[in-house]
């Protein structure tokens, strides 16, 4: 409070006697005419001489001492109190002691004086003075009853100066006691004082405020209002708020800012009030520039209030971010409880709405019907929390809490069966298939939308197929409605179902009912190539030449296989000009290809047949010397030599053979060819040459019969799955006969139970022994055995060179595929980044793989690329693998793709990224923290700590993953700025 000090003129009424001695007439005379010093002295000396006039000398000596504000006054006083106890100057000698107190503000030393004294003895004028020092005293002392009662003594004073200060400050103190009425009725009266008119003013509008009566305040300020008044800052603060709370915000901010520019603090309550008027006239940026400086210093409704408002300030300003924080900050105090519930609904809205890995709006969607399960917003809240179920892939959680509602409301049903649907597809394509099932079957059950079930049926059999249960596939595949857009697709997958049961009938009408309707080029080349295999199958040469040749005028990968087929098919047919022209065609248009050197020993077959005995030399010496590791090398050698004998050309055909017996002495050729040579030396009469031939080749017919009865023996046990037995029969067999006329097949075998027993390492050491010898018909399955077993024991050296080997003889599209990836898995594996980015680029066109095999390759492509800094083409094939994938591979992808942009200062972009993986695969919590963690790095290369401070402390109290607790705790020790408090959300 603004304290008036008032300055008093003293006036002094002394008596004395006409008789005094001229000492004492003398002092007082100095003391009169104000000489205070000079009368100090002649009273001093008659106190020295100890005079009968002491009590009047001690008195005035004492009065002088006062006016010159010695400092031994009050030690004076206190003596002429001592000395002269019964005086009748005593009463006057305290009120000069009270005076000079008062006029030092020695409030309390002058209250103790006063209320110890006979103030109504003293005259009037002197009363009314000792009263108002006493009630002042006792005011600035904080005794309120004692001031009030002192000061109401002067309500009827004739001293105007006296009265109006009196009811001023018994107005003020009623004021303090909470008695506003009669305080405003006393300020009130004082109205028209010039003594305390710049104060009046202030009190009277602080009353009228305090009691609720803004337009009185309004009223009364705006007559009274100038920037003279002493409390000129308070009262603009009083008007503005009473203009806040009369609505009328426009004058309210104009005194607002007024007040901002003379105050030094501006209190919480202000900056709402003046940031509420700006919300309310539409300026949310400058609504925003005051509520957001409320802090959570205390959970009050105010700043409850403040940051609901700042929320929605936020919000219309499309701040989304902020605006979520400061509704979540709103919604954590409890001071209204409905806007607290509010403030909780605009969060999980904007939650839903604007995704931030921040805040998982599944978590809070849930939180919200768990606070306020009657809320009018439920009903709202449950579609959204149902929707983003879907668009976030997150479908376990709202699987279960679906399951609880008991689908009493058709579309929770409706939405059950999409989410387990979608649930079933994301299993499926993270290939756990039979997981997948059992949701396509509650997708099924529950199921109403008829579109739906056909597709659950339809993924359900894929599952089934791709797990080699194909009579359960064929079930399902039947289900689907032939209204279905996948009705065609189906009977597709059927087709191959069939085929892999051998059910080639039934496999050749589904192929056949697939191609009406098919629009897809690759899919018809496909489809009339298994439909050609399955009359092949079945023995129908004819038709199978037919749909071979369909296949062709579609075009595909197949190409080679397809001419390759429809030859053999002409040759089974005897159709010889077609089968060569077939043949000639592959040698033309796939010179490449796996099947040329099979097709060249048909070729030289057919010439045989045809009796084109010249021809059939120059085919079988083609392969013999173009083809030496090829499976047909020692059959040609056999065919060649047979050729010779046919031509009467025996000396060759003898030589040809014994090389190959000699060469090929455990083969399956041997034996014809030592009987092809028996023959000839027969014929010619020449049996001596054979007996000859057979004692330097080691070779006993009785130990051949019993070779081969030992080794069927032990084949015998295979077949029926005693694999233990079978294992042990065929080493015995392979050791007593290494090089036995079975001892190839003995060898498969074994690698066989070998691997039916789990021994890996067993079956390997076989196989090396398989596909080391030259070509047979093994040799293409036990190199891929071999590179297979060997990736899977982490023998990727070994693995990529089986691969690299089995590349060249896979003999089906499907093979080769397999073997390309495995190839390239496993460089993969040994980090030859380089080498898997040369080799996809130059040997093999893209469109070479297709579906799952495709994404791989693709992302073995991809990363390869990225990690030879060939960013701008990998980011092309992460984008391409997120857009054809779906789960971990996609989430994997995202990552990548946000990290390589991160690396390239394209912050933005990386962000993007980040944001579609945490919003699109929340399950994937690896991948979603590793971008959270990267996500805050781009904010720090951004400038913006807050941000990145407030991911890093979110990310810190959700992840279990030490590697990215520790790149967290070297953040922050990198830098400081992020080690910031935040408020505890």
């Amino acid at each position: 409070m603004n304290r008036i000090f008032l300055v008093f003129v003293l006036f002094f009424n002394f008596s004395f006697s006409q008789d005094l001695n001229s000492s004492l007439y003398q002092g007082m005379d100095y003391f009169y005419n104000k000489d205070y010093n000079l009368s100090r002295s002649y009273f001093q000396s008659i106190i020295d001489n100890n005079s009968h006039l002491l009590e009047e000398a001690y008195y005035y000596y004492y009065l002088s001492s006062l006016k010159l504000y010695h400092s031994d006054t009050e030690k004076i006083y206190q003596d002429f109190l001592t000395k002269f106890p019964h005086s009748s100057k005593r009463l006057w000698a305290t009120f000069y002691m009270s005076e000079f107190l008062f006029e030092k503000k020695k409030f309390k030393e002058v209250t103790s004086l006063l209320i110890e004294s006979s103030i109504y003895q003293l005259d009037h004028p002197y009363k009314d003075k000792a009263f108002f020092y006493l009630a002042y005293s006792a005011f600035e002392n904080n005794k309120l009853d004692l001031a009030k009662s002192s000061f109401y003594e002067l309500f009827n004073s004739k001293n105007t100066l006296y009265k109006e200060l009196s009811v001023f400050y018994h107005s003020i103190i009623l004021l303090h006691e909470g008695e506003l009425l009669d305080a405003l009725s006393g300020f009130k009266s004082l109205q028209g004082s010039h003594n305390v008119k710049n104060e009046i003013q202030y009190y009277i509008s602080k009353i009228l405020f305090d009691l609720g009566d803004y337009s009185q305040v309004v009223n009364h300020l705006d007559s009274s209002l100038i920037d003279t008044l002493s409390n000129y800052q308070d009262m603009l603060l009083i008007y503005a708020k009473s203009l806040y709370n009369l609505k009328k915000y426009d004058p309210a901010i104009v005194y607002f800012e007024e007040y901002k520019i003379l105050a030094d603090t501006l209190y919480k309550s202000d900056l709402y009030q003046i940031g509420y008027s700006y919300y309310k006239k539409g300026l949310f940026g400058f609504a925003i520039n005051h509520l957001n400086k409320i802090t959570l210093t205390e959970k009050d409704s105010i700043t409850q209030y403040g940051f609901y408002f700042l929320g929605d300030s936020y919000k219309r300003t499309n701040n989304h971010l902020e605006a979520m924080n400061a509704f979540r900050s709103a919604s954590l105090i409890e001071s209204d409880s409905l806007i607290q519930h509010d403030a909780f609904y605009q969060f999980v809205r904007l939650c839903y709405e604007h995704d931030h890995p921040l805040y998982n709006p599944i978590h809070y969607l849930n939180e919200f019907l768990d606070l306020y399960p009657d809320s009018k917003y439920k009903d709202e809240i449950y579609t959204c929390l149902a929707n983003i179920h879907l668009i976030t892939h997150n479908y376990d959680h709202a699987i279960s809490v679906l399951e609880k509602s008991g689908f009493n409301d058709k579309s929770v049903k409706e939405q059950y069966q999409k989410i387990c649907f979608y649930r079933a597809v994301q299993l499926f394509n993270d290939g756990f298939y039979k997981d997948a099932i059992i949701y396509f079957d509650k997708s099924i059950d529950v199921g109403n939308v008829s579109d739906l079930i056909n597709k659950c049926f339809y993924w359900k059999g894929e599952a089934y197929y791709k797990m080699n249960e194909y009579l359960n596939a064929v079930l399902s595949f039947t289900q689907i409605s032939q209204s279905s857009q996948l009705y065609n697709q189906s009977l597709y997958s059927l087709g191959y179902c069939y085929f892999e049961l051998k059910d080639y009938v039934n496999a050749i009408n589904s192929f056949k009912y697939s191609i009406v309707q098919n629009q897809n080029a690759e899919i018809s080349h496909d489809t009339y190539a298994r439909i050609g295999d399955c009359y092949f199958l079945l023995k129908n040469f004819q038709l199978a030449t037919q749909f071979y040749s369909k296949s062709l005028d579609q075009s595909g990968e197949q190409n080679d296989y397809c001419a390759y087929k429809k030859s053999v098919s002409f040759s089974l047919l005897k159709d010889y000009d077609n089968a060569i022209q077939s043949i000639k065609y592959i040698f033309e248009k796939f010179p490449n290809s796996n099947f040329v050197d099979e097709a060249m020993f048909d070729l030289g077959n057919i010439y045989i047949q045809t009796r084109n005995l010249d021809l059939a030399t120059n085919t079988f010496l083609s392969i013999i010397n173009n083809f030496p590791q090829s499976l047909y090398f020692s059959y040609s050698k056999l065919k060649l030599g047979l050729v010779y004998h046919l031509k009467g050309e025996d000396v060759l055909a003898i030589d040809v053979l014994e090389q190959l017996i000699s060469n090929s002495p455990s083969s399956n050729v041997y034996e014809q060819a030592l009987s092809t040579i028996k023959n000839i030396y027969t014929e010619i009469g020449k049996v001596d040459k054979f007996l000859e031939l057979i004692k330097n080749i080691d070779h006993d017919y009785t130990k051949s019969e019993l070779d081969s009865s030992t080794y069927y023996s032990a084949e015998l046990q295979y077949m029926q799955a005693n694999y233990d037995n079978a294992i042990e029969s065929l080493q015995s067999y392979l050791l007593y006969y290494p090089a036995g006329i079975f001892s190839l097949q003995a060898n498969y075998y074994l690698f066989k139970s070998f691997e039916k027993n789990g021994n890996q390492q067993d079956a390997i050491e076989v196989l090396k022994h398989i596909v080391n010898q030259e070509e047979n018909r093994y040799t293409v399955e036990s190199l891929a055995s071999l590179a297979q077993m060997s990736f899977e024991l982490e023998n990727y050296i070994s693995s990529e060179s089986y691969y690299k080997k089995l590349i060249d003889l896979a003999s089906t599209v499907n093979l080769k595929q397999e073997a390309i990836i495995g190839f390239v898995e496993s460089k993969f594996a040994l980090y030859k980044y380089a080498e898997i980015v040369n080799y996809i680029d130059n040997s093999f066109n893209e469109s070479f793989f297709s579906g799952e095999k495709k994404v791989r390759m693709n992302y073995l492509f991809a990363y390869s690329l990225y990690k030879t800094d060939l960013n701008l083409r990998s980011i092309e094939k992460f984008k391409w693998i997120s857009e054809n994938s779906g789960g971990k591979l996609k989430a994997e992808s995202l990552y990548f793709s946000a990290l390589i942009h991160y690396n390239l200062q394209n912050y933005k972009d990386s962000q993007k990224c980040i944001f579609e993986l945490i919003n699109l695969l929340p399950g994937y919590t690896n991948w979603v923290d590793k971008s959270l963690l990267l996500l805050s790095k781009n904010y720090i290369q951004e400038k913006d700590m807050f941000q990145a401070q407030h991911v890093l402390n979110e990310l810190k109290k959700k992840s279990n993953n030490s590697l990215i607790m520790n790149e967290i705790d070297l953040l922050l020790n990198n830098y400081p700025d992020l080690k910031m408090d935040l408020i505890n959300q």
